[in-house]
């Protein structure tokens, strides 16, 4: 170029400054990618002239990945300084201040592709970098949810305990080892989640501990509700395999080849604020959030336990779009695909030939979910989404959907804040408004909720304008939380769910046993004794802590522990009639 040739003068800074601005505001970064992407087709049609060009998409995407490599004003007050440099001469050359500009871009487009080495780049690589032929997007599962509102999800001990360890941060704790875990204890056994992640260079796994670990679970506070949306997900589709160990799935964000549409599924499908790429960056947050959870799981069920170390998922996501030259990375997709599997503990917990095996060998266990729950606004109806997605992994276990408001509320915060809210007016009066605001939100997605007659009266319940009536000495809060109240989930869910667990039942023949133990008169007997805490009620009856808690929740009484109380009863409730 000539502009090499000419001799260069002193120009003011403030004119160099202001010609800066005019190439800033003008179109001269985009004449730059223009030419940028000129070079990268020029050397793909050298090796291939029956590629089709690029489009003005391309050009777009080069200047955004161009903006990203320019950090301050060097660039353009450069540029400013050698075009005015040359200006007068060249106009008077008789020349146009728009062919130097060309000369200009051309040399800066030259800067840029310099250290791309576009000579030793494959054509694939070429092709990539212009967006000219990206790779297909696989076919993945179709949507659910096309004809029902409800669909079966995986509510073993392993997922189960994958779904709380993602709201329950304060539940997550650590060791003299600096070894972070949380732990899920079961009258059957226990599951302990750790987090790993797979080294991307050597492919060997590691662990996350002391400061490392909490700060993955920093992100578990800003993505734990849409991690466990997503994760409920993931075993909806799993549940659809005809052997979900061994199968891999294919789920899309977009769907705009026909498959699976995670965006929508998430209820993100009309939200503004995030762009179609904002959303698909922000469920691969999510998807390796859960790839790094590791169970440690032993269970005992009579003759049959397992006792294991397994990934809840196994999980691979690969992005589709036009790939940033510099970087080499599609820094904004246009479509993510998740490649799912199920962890080891899926062999032992769902699998309906080792159930039907004789004698078991394995178990089967699932639930249902209803599509309301999935499409909830986890933020603007917080208490609600998290009351409803804490119930619906419990509700294969906990038929009766009995509870006390308290119960519930632990399942969604920290015991602490709880016990505040005896202490703190202002803590009380807005538990409260949060409870009924949830209870009223789940009344409208069609949640079964029954208030308990004897300890949650009609003044107390959600929408009452009748205040506290005179007579009642306890505070409102102390009987809110001792307050009994049924909650199930929407539709026909509970039918199903009871059918599951009827069908599931040995059958017996008649004999002249003793009625089942009901734990409700129990518990109305343990209270009348003075035995409010469950430690006390746990050492006066021979049981755990733990069953005792199980039992106030719900869970039936066991013929084993049945036939343990009924020795036991008589010497210390012996007004109790059994």
């Amino acid at each position: 170029m000539e502009l090499s040739t000419t001799t260069t003068t002193t120009i003011d800074g403030d004119r160099i400054q202001e010609y800066a601005k005019k190439l800033r505001q003008g179109n001269f970064l985009e004449s730059v990618a223009l030419n940028v992407a000129m070079g990268i087709h020029a050397e793909i049609t050298k090796r291939d002239e029956t590629l089709e060009g690029f489009s003005p998409k391309c050009v777009d995407e080069l200047e955004k990945f161009l903006k990203e490599q320019i950090v301050d004003d060097a660039f353009y007050l450069t540029k400013a300084e050698e075009i005015l440099n040359h200006l007068t001469l060249w106009l008077q050359a008789g020349r146009t201040e728009e062919n130097l500009w060309k000369n200009v871009v051309i040399d800066s487009a030259l800067i840029f592709l310099e250290p791309l080495d576009l000579s030793s780049r494959t054509l694939d690589e070429l092709i990539a970098m212009l967006g000219l032929a990206s790779k297909t997007v696989p076919a993945t599962e179709p949507q659910v949810f096309i004809s029902t509102t409800i669909t079966q999800i995986l509510t073993s001990a392993p997922p189960r305990t994958a779904c709380k360890s993602l709201l329950r941060i304060w539940d997550w704790q650590e060791d003299t080892h600096k070894n972070v875990f949380f732990r899920d204890n079961y009258s059957t056994g226990f599951v302990k989640l750790a987090l790993k992640d797979k080294d991307p260079v050597t492919k060997g796994y590691f662990y996350f501990t002391g400061k490392a670990a909490w700060g993955v679970l920093e992100e578990f506070g800003s993505l734990g509700k849409d991690t466990a949306k997503l994760h409920c997900l993931l075993s909806a589709y799993v549940f659809q395999q005809a052997v979900p160990l061994r199968t891999e799935i294919k789920l899309a964000g977009t769907g705009k080849n026909g498959g699976t549409n995670l965006i929508d599924l998430m209820g993100w499908g009309k939200r503004k604020d995030m762009t179609t790429s904002e959303k698909l960056l922000r469920i691969e947050k999510c998807l390796k959030l859960l790839r790094r959870l590791d169970a440690t799981i032993k269970w005992n069920i009579g003759k049959l336990g397992c006792d294991m170390n397994s990934l809840i998922w196994d999980v691979a996501v690969e992005r589709y779009g036009q790939r940033n030259i510099f970087t080499d990375e599609i820094d904004e997709p246009t479509e993510i695909v998740a490649f799912i599997r199920a962890g080891r503990w899926a062999d032992f917990f769902f699998n309906k030939s080792g159930k039907n095996a004789t004698p078991p060998v394995a178990l089967y266990e699932f639930g249902w979910i209803s599509e309301s729950t999935l499409k909830m606004n986890p933020y603007h109806d917080e208490l609600a989404f998290l009351i409803a997605i804490n119930i619906t992994t419990e509700s294969a276990i906990h038929i009766n959907g009995k509870y006390t408001v308290k119960t519930v509320l632990e399942m969604v915060m920290p015991k602490n804040e709880i016990e505040l809210t005896r202490s703190v007016k202002y803590k009380a009066q807005d538990i409260k408004e949060r409870w009924d605001k949830a209870l009223m939100r789940l009344i409208e997605l069609d949640w079964q909720i029954i208030y308990d007659s004897e300890t949650y009266p009609e003044w107390l319940r959600p929408g009452s304008t009748t205040g506290k009536p005179k007579d009642c000495k306890k505070r409102i809060i102390d009987l809110l939380l001792e307050a009994g109240v049924t909650i199930k989930p929407p539709g026909k869910i509970p039918a199903l769910i009871a059918a599951k667990k009827s069908a599931s039942l040995p059958r017996k023949r008649k004999s002249a046993s003793a009625a089942p133990l009901e734990w409700e008169p129990i518990q109305k007997a343990c209270e009348a004794k003075g035995w409010m805490k469950q430690r006390v009620i746990a050492e006066k009856l021979g049981i755990s802590q733990q069953l005792v808690s199980q039992l106030q929740r719900g869970k039936p009484i066991s013929p084993k522990t049945a036939a343990n109380l009924r020795k036991i009863l008589p010497q210390v409730l012996p007004e109790l009639s059994i």
